[in-house]
């Protein structure tokens, strides 16, 4: 016969308390989680329009007025007289924004140089008796989907001018 070995020679492992501790601090990250509002960044107002550029494919732009005007479109080496007639129509602060995709990063280019050369020959409120004419650009992404521009545009004419 075998001798029977006691229980008391065997060390318990009571492992019960560190699996509360375990719990808890998951249970503890689930409610964190749960209840944590996403944090959406809010960059203000969103910039006016007066003129939106669209580019989609290298070599020409497309020049929307309004919301609901119609596209004039613009080769690569147009793109000074197409300045020059933005800031023809008024004077005082015109909000140009340029949305391109990925396949127009030679036309952004080519038309950085254009406004460069353009915003410095715009006259200084002393040189002449109109008021100073500022033209705003920015840059903005526009997907390669169908769907990008129309939303663009969508978005323009809810948030108005």
């Amino acid at each position: 016969m075998r001798p029977r070995v006691r229980a008391a020679l065997l060390p318990e492992l009571n492992l019960l308390p560190f699996l509360d501790v375990v719990l808890a601090f998951v249970g503890i990250l689930i409610v964190v989680f749960a209840l944590q509002a996403p944090n959406r960044p809010e960059s203000g107002r969103p910039l006016a329009i007066d003129a939106l550029i669209v580019c989609q494919t290298d070599g020409a732009v497309s020049l929307y007025t309004s919301p609901e005007a119609a596209p004039l479109i613009y080769r690569d080496s147009d793109l000074t007289h197409l300045l020059t007639q933005q800031a023809a129509h008024s004077s005082g602060t015109r909000n140009l924004v340029f949305a391109l995709t990925q396949h127009c990063f030679a036309t952004r280019q080519a038309f950085e140089q254009a406004f460069s050369q353009f915003t410095r020959r715009i006259p200084t409120a002393s040189a002449t008796s109109d008021p100073r004419r500022t033209v705003r650009l920015s840059f903005r992404p526009l997907s390669t989907a169908p769907e990008a521009l129309p939303h663009l545009l969508d978005a323009w004419r809810t948030h108005g001018r």
